[in-house]
């Protein structure tokens, strides 16, 4: 039976996602997309920011160079050994038409990628089974969630990412974070952090109809802070009752599910980045909230993280049901899970950006 061309089977396959495409199923498209390229994504995002060890680059160079020398000598002597048997049996044929046995360069390389390859394959076993173990008993059992939960918790960490890279930028374009709020000369609050950060999030459309010389529920600014900014709210799907009910306060406002570390983005002061001594992988910027919202314009839209996690309507928090807690954005850009366990003293040294309190494991 004829096998089928190479070419027919190509045009098979994206037909085949092309069809899946379609319909909306592109998870199934998505899937083996990622398995198969997603590691190149993953380098060209990560080298930029890799600092070479040359000590243990050289070191690991010098063992594979032992191991590829170790691996062709032991052929070599082996072959050797079988052309030495083969003699012994073959004392009667002339040499020149005895069988010749000579271990070839190309079997030492491929021993050595075998080598390689099973290697890699075993410390991927190891990851694999230490993230499952990790995703099924960890803070956040993540495996414990329904798939809405997972992807509600996920897509709320790639707006805090955003929001981080937002205030990076705002920082290296002014030399400075902004404030929590501003403020005019009278004290009246003008506009929020997050207004602040909005060409830096890609909204610079937005932010150049906002009058930042009036207040932002000024008559000039009232429709534009209407306006929903999507990362500035927990994704669809994630229970988020306020935003469908009248907050009370500024009713017909957008609201943020997002709020500032008032310790560190403080009313009507910036800091720079420097500013940060215990260090910007332990300080919080801005966290999840779920209760008491704001509206993202509000100058107020700031909390302590010190009061505690899901503390009430004043405090940080999410409404995600399993390992309790919320997702909280550091000053270095990360996004961390922080358990509504997590001890007072270790929220207050997280909060603070140089009072030097010890920080243990978090």
């Amino acid at each position: 039976m004829k096998r089928p061309s190479r070419i027919f089977v190509g045009l098979a396959i994206f037909g085949a996602a092309l069809s899946f495409l379609c319909i909306g199923l592109t998870i199934l498209v998505q899937i083996p997309l990622i398995l198969v390229f997603g590691w190149i994504f993953f380098l060209l995002k990560t080298l930029p920011n890799v600092q070479p060890d040359w000590s243990a680059i050289g070191l690991a160079l010098i063992t594979l160079a032992l191991l590829i020398v170790g691996i062709h000598r032991t052929g070599r002597r082996w072959a050797n050994g079988r052309v030495i048997t083969a003699d012994m049996a073959l004392d009667s044929v002339a040499a020149n038409e005895r069988p010749q046995f000579v271990w070839k360069a190309r079997w030492t390389a491929s021993l050595v990628v075998a080598l390689l390859l099973a290697f890699t394959a075993g410390i991927s076993v190891v990851g694999v089974v230490h993230q499952a173990v990790w995703m099924m008993t960890g803070k956040e059992r993540l495996l414990a969630d329904n798939r809405f939960e997972f992807y509600g918790r996920t897509m709320s960490k790639n707006h805090l990412k955003s929001i981080g890279i937002g205030l990076h930028n705002y920082a290296d374009t002014n030399d400075s974070l902004t404030s929590g709020g501003t403020f005019d000369a009278h004290g009246r609050p003008l506009h929020s952090a997050m207004t602040m950060i909005l060409p830096f999030v890609e909204q610079q459309a937005l932010f150049e109809t906002i009058d930042l010389q009036q207040p932002w529920n000024g008559d000039s600014n009232r429709d534009v802070f209407k306006t929903v900014v999507p990362i500035y709210q927990f994704p669809p799907g994630v229970p988020n009752p306020e935003l469908s009910a009248d907050p009370g306060k500024v009713p017909g406002f957008a609201l943020s599910n997002y709020a500032g570390n008032i310790r560190v983005l403080r009313l009507g002061q910036s800091m720079r980045i420097t500013d940060i001594r215990d260090g910007t992988s332990n300080t919080i910027l801005f966290g999840e909230v779920h209760e008491n919202l704001r509206p993202w314009g509000d100058p107020l839209n700031v909390r302590d993280p010190a009061i505690g996690i899901n503390q009430g309507p004043k405090s940080f928090g999410s409404p995600f049901s399993a390992g309790r807690g919320c997702n909280m954005l550091l000053a270095d850009g990360s996004v961390r899970f922080v358990s509504e366990s997590t001890a007072l003293d270790v929220l207050k040294a997280l909060s603070t950006p140089a009072s030097g309190e010890p920080l243990p494991e978090f």
